[in-house]
């Protein structure tokens, strides 16, 4: 029997796209009989075009009324293909878009379906690069159908990922995009073979764009991707974010690193959290979920995926998260519970966070305890509120080698117990920050006192900036600074300190023991004009010139110019050979100075970065300076910073702080555009002298800059998976702090019965509880005890409450979870379809954030914290009690309309039974006095507010 024809234009309109990058393809045909049914005997045999293409499977059918197509599922849905009869007879069987198992039947030659199994084993071998075996279909027919595949198979860019994001964007019915495909080839094919996917670098990632591109796909489509390493989303302005990480986390096995600081949307971590809690196989080392609201619901999940890490954490960033107390105490208690992961931590920053006495007792615990056993290179501190009585001491044990403790206020206690206890013996320590921390002079001679007995620290840095120094303090440091042995940086800027005060310190700074100063920064200071400023800056010429380890010096005035009075430095860097950064910005220079600048610049040899920003020259003082550049005169300077200038000459609307003229205000429009074209003919030069630069030094004596850019702490992260660190004897033996997590799923638990177990009859209010009493009679810390219940029963419901949308087999299989990705998220709750669009996006918001520090109080804030969050408590709980209450009246109401329609109903009824003597109400009865109605009302009320009471 002749088959049917459907003509090649049908098919590929059926297909839909075809040809091209992102189009489908007709890659096989075969006419075969076929039902819709998972089973041969589901309906009859009919004559059926199958088709396969990239990422479909077809079947067609040609009948008297025409051409239509009968089934259509993605590649990813199939589950299974299996043979269920004879050798002529294979079963696929797939999922359908609402998760129910379908399947078609196909009858035919032995050779048909070895070729279409073939073909479709070809199809899904491409879209599937990288899938554990758990993911992918089952094939389950004997070995004599099964044919050898094409070879050498060459999977597309980035160990296929191509390939997959096409197939995800046919299965979520998104639209790919070229720039975004050419980006990966891009990094799969550059020299290094970048293993580091930054989403902030794409071509459209602006949503708004005409070039944007579905991110959710593009981040579902790295669940089993092995090539891909380290993922960097912070900063964007897309919804659904959170939610396509953890899909992709629950099954991606080597994505070590994940940045997501600062998303401009708001929205809950708990679905990262819980996908990197499922996966016991991922191999994150490092975290950065800075700047991002982290609630307890989810530090608990979090915490408890800490907890059974099999695998070091190298680095975690929870800046700015609003962590509180309690936030912090179950972190380091996760730490506790796996001393393996947490003694592999070299980067910890938990910055901006409320630690009060709770939170630092929690550190202090976990850091005595991990004493001589840590890789903690980097602790950062700033603006945590600790109480430095408490892990003070825990931080000599520690011995870090950056600590950040900025913008925490010191005290003299806490002062006198850094330099008795700290400070004194520490080795390790090369930065230590202490700006902001309202220091006084008696402070200073504390921590300095212990740094002169210490003669083990080197190459040691402090930053003392925004501390309110003053003069009192200057001798202070002046006196006790000598001491500090291989000093390396000193940072006291944006003090109080007026030019003798620095005078007097630059004179310590020369008996330094051992000197090895490379930087110092004196910015935005008290600075004067005048004889006074002369004598200053001609001191600190004379201190760069006979000490050249000195590279930095930082000058920027700010509110108090020095003016001409950086003459004298000026001229004594036209001779110097060691200095190498100079700022010297926002000091009202004008164009008088800008000749002695520029004459500096042509016979200096020796400065690689000079900022003069933000002063007030004009088109001549510019073109003086230009000149020893443009005429190729300097060419060892790489950075000229005139950032500010620049856009006021664009502008012409940045008033200077030194006086109101505006630079370029009166310039014609020829003249300015003038000087822009000579500050773009300025950064050509500074261009090729950085290259010529880079091609004449060796690389190994090549100078970095250290001022250029904010020099940020980076922990390199392994190629390989860090193991788990050998936990010391003492350790291993300590009884593990009990987890939240397990605290929770109880109370949920208990709740749960409580809610069973609860009777409500609300006909005639006979209550049966599980015998928990609700009276007013309980004490208070039980009523406590009693919320915070509540709130663990209530985070319960968004830690384990939701539901993980596996895609299990067909056979009931647990193991087997299918390739197809989740169409619906477990945060997403609603009936409704849900699309994995970008439309849904809130208004972009900056996060505001003072520098200032806040200053501790153990039992003030504290208590401040909790009280506010207790009363937090009692809303919800008010507002759960109001609930319970409507719900119960809507019912009372509902029971006590359906008592009145059965006795309507009964007293319309003619029947005799209905007049019998016997069921008629006595008159007595018929009426209650109003007093009685009265007192069972308010006695229902108080069985509501007990009912409501037991089931909270």
């Amino acid at each position: 029997m002749a088959e049917p024809e459907i003509e090649k234009k049908f098919i590929e309109d059926s297909l839909g796209q075809v040809g091209g990058l992102f189009g489908e393809s007709i890659c096989h045909s075969v006419w075969v009989d076929a039902n819709k049914s998972p089973t041969s005997a589901g309906s009859g045999f009919n004559k059926r075009l199958i088709v396969v293409g990239k990422y479909k499977l077809l079947s067609l059918k040609k009948g008297t009324f025409g051409k239509s197509v009968e089934l259509e599922f993605h590649l990813y849905n199939i589950q299974e293909i299996c043979q269920t009869e004879g050798e002529d007879v294979i079963t696929i069987k797939y999922q359908g878009e609402n998760g129910e198992a379908l399947g078609i039947t196909i009858k035919g030659a032995v050779e048909k379906l070895s070729m279409l199994i073939k073909e479709l084993r070809t199809s899904y071998r491409r879209i599937t690069v990288g899938f554990g075996e758990n993911y992918l279909m089952k094939l389950n027919v004997p070995d004599s159908k099964i044919l050898d595949l094409p070879e050498p198979f060459i999977p597309s860019a980035a160990l296929g990922y191509i390939d997959c994001y096409i197939a995800h964007s046919y299965f979520y019915k998104t639209v790919g995009t070229l720039d975004f495909v050419r980006y990966i080839e891009s990094l799969a094919t550059s020299d290094g073979n970048t293993t580091e996917l930054d989403f902030t670098q794409c071509a459209g990632i602006d949503p708004n764009s005409e070039l944007s591109f579905n991110l959710f796909t593009a981040i579902a489509s790295l669940r089993h991707n092995t090539y891909f390493k380290s993922i960097v989303l912070s900063t964007l302005p897309h919804a659904n974010i959170i939610n396509a990480l953890g899909m992709c986390l629950e099954t991606n096995k080597t994505i070590s690193k994940l940045a997501i600081s600062n998303l401009r949307i708001e929205q809950s971590f708990q679905a990262l959290a819980n996908g990197l809690n499922k996966n016991p196989d991922n191999a994150i080392q490092a975290l950065d979920f800075s700047k991002n609201t982290i609630t307890y619901p989810v530090m608990v999940t979090l915490c408890d995926c800490f907890s059974k890490f099999s695998h070091g954490l190298v680095s975690l960033n929870l800046s700015k998260c609003d962590l509180q107390p309690r936030n912090i105490t179950i972190l380091f208690e996760s730490f506790e519970r796996n001393f393996g992961m947490s003694l592999q931590l070299k980067y910890l920053n938990l910055s901006h966070s409320k630690f009060g006495d709770v939170g630092s007792q929690s550190i202090a615990s976990w850091m005595s305890k991990i004493k001589g056993h840590h890789s903690l290179e980097c602790l950062v501190l700033s603006n945590c509120q600790l109480n430095f009585s408490i892990m003070g001491p825990p931080l000599r044990v520690v011995d870090v080698a950056r600590l950040d403790l900025s913008n925490n206020r010191i005290d003299r206690a806490a002062s006198k117990l850094f330099g008795s206890e700290v400070f004194d013996t520490v080795g390790s320590l090369t930065d230590l920050n202490l700006s902001g921390c309202g220091m006084n002079a008696e402070s200073l001679e504390d921590i300095f006192v212990s740094f002169n007995r210490n003669r083990k620290i080197a190459n040691f840095q402090i930053n003392l900036s925004r501390n309110n120094l003053g003069s009192r303090e200057a001798t202070i440091l002046s006196k006790s600074i000598s001491g500090c042995r291989y000093l390396e940086a000193l940072d006291i800027s944006f003090n109080k300190l007026n030019c003798r005060s620095l005078m007097e310190l630059l004179g310590a700074i020369k008996n330094i023991d051992q000197f090895n100063l490379h930087e110092l920064n004196f910015s935005n200071n008290y600075f004067v004009q005048g004889p006074e400023g002369d004598q200053f800056c001609a001191q600190l010429a004379q201190l760069i010139n006979n000490f050249p380890t000195v590279r930095t010096v930082n000058l920027s005035g700010g509110k108090y110019p020095l003016g001409k009075s950086l003459t004298p430095l000026l001229d004594a860097l036209i001779k110097n050979k060691s200095l190498k950064e100079l700022d010297i910005s926002e000091n009202g220079l004008t164009d008088s100075m800008a000749s002695i600048v520029g004459e500096m610049l042509r016979n200096n040899t020796s400065l690689m970065y000079l900022n003069l920003d933000n002063n007030n020259f004009g088109l001549s003082g510019w073109s003086a300076i230009a000149q020893p550049l443009l005429f190729d005169i300097n060419r060892t300077l790489n950075f000229l910073v005139f950032t500010k200038t620049l856009a006021s000459a664009y502008t012409s609307t940045i008033i200077q702080n030194f006086t109101l003229h505006q630079a370029f205000g009166s310039l014609s429009t020829s003249k300015r555009q003038q000087v822009i074209s000579l500050f773009q003919k300025m950064q050509d030069k500074l261009a090729e002298n950085r290259f010529e630069t880079s091609v004449v030094q060796d690389s190994i004596n090549l100078y970095v800059s250290e001022y250029a850019t904010t020099p940020i702490y980076q922990v390199s992260i392994p190629d390989h998976v860090t193991p788990l660190a050998p936990v010391p004897e003492h350790l291993s033996q300590l009884p593990p702090p009990p987890s939240p997590q397990s605290a929770i799923d109880n109370s949920s638990l208990n709740v749960s019965k409580g809610f069973n177990s609860s009777k409500l009859n609300l006909s005639n209010l006979n209550i049966e509880s599980n015998g928990a009493s609700t009276t007013e009679k309980k004490a208070g810390h039980q009523r406590s005890d009693s919320r915070d219940s509540v709130v663990s029963s209530l985070s319960s419901h968004v830690v384990s409450g939701q539901h993980h949308s596996h895609h299990n087999g067909m056979n009931g299989g647990d193991q087997f979870s299918g390739a197809a990705p989740p169409r619906a998220l477990s945060t997403h709750n609603s009936d409704a379809v849900w699309h994995p669009d970008e439309q849904s996006e809130m208004d972009i918001y900056e996060e505001s954030n003072g520098g200032s520090f806040v200053n501790y109080s153990s039992e003030d804030d504290f208590s401040g914290s909790e009280a506010s969050f207790q009363t937090s408590e009692a809303e919800s709980l008010g507002d759960r009690k109001t609930k319970i209450k409507s719900n119960m009246t809507k019912q009372r109401s509902t029971s006590s309309n359906s008592e009145i329609k059965k006795k309507q109903q009964m007293t319309s009824d003619g029947s005799t039974s209905s007049q019998s003597p016997l069921n008629q109400t006595p008159p007595q009865q018929r009426k209650q006095p109003q007093e009685q109605q009265q007192q069972e009302h308010q006695h229902e009320q108080q069985q509501e507010e007990e009912v409501s009471d037991n089931l909270l």
